[in-house]
């Protein structure tokens, strides 16, 4: 009987232990690269075999349109779409603004992600693709 109350106090500190690491990692800063996309037009992308690749042909004409942006804004990477919250969509709608390029709109997103969600920090160009 000890021996089982003993492992099962075991397997409860375990649980708990492992719980809590785990909302450590979620608390850190993090870096993804991908294309920067609107809420709107990032749904259909992610339809397609190669989401990220389908979003480098995503205009940004498209992206600045009202109804896009007001949709929000998130990151396509690889087979994945990590969406901004409100400080990550102000971000983006800078970022494109200020950006000469018309399409391929490759970023390293830097904040706090948490699920299919980021906390942004900082939006800047990725030109290494």
């Amino acid at each position: 009987m000890r021996t089982l109350v003993s492992a099962i106090v075991i397997v409860c500190m375990l649980g708990f232990l492992s719980t809590f690491s785990k909302g450590a990692d979620a608390g850190q800063q993090t870096t993804v690269s991908g294309v920067v996309i609107d809420q709107a037009c990032a749904g259909k992308m992610m339809t397609k075999d190669d989401p990220e690749k389908e979003a480098a042909a995503h205009p940004k004409s498209c992206a600045t349109k009202d109804a896009c942006e007001k949709s929000g804004y998130g990151v396509i990477s690889g087979k994945e779409l990590i969406k901004f919250d409100d400080n990550g969509n102000k971000l983006a709608k800078d970022f494109l603004a200020k950006t000469t390029k018309e399409d391929n709109l490759r970023v390293k997103v830097t904040g706090t992600r948490t699920g299919d969600q980021m906390a942004v920090t900082e939006i800047t160009a990725d030109d290494s693709k």
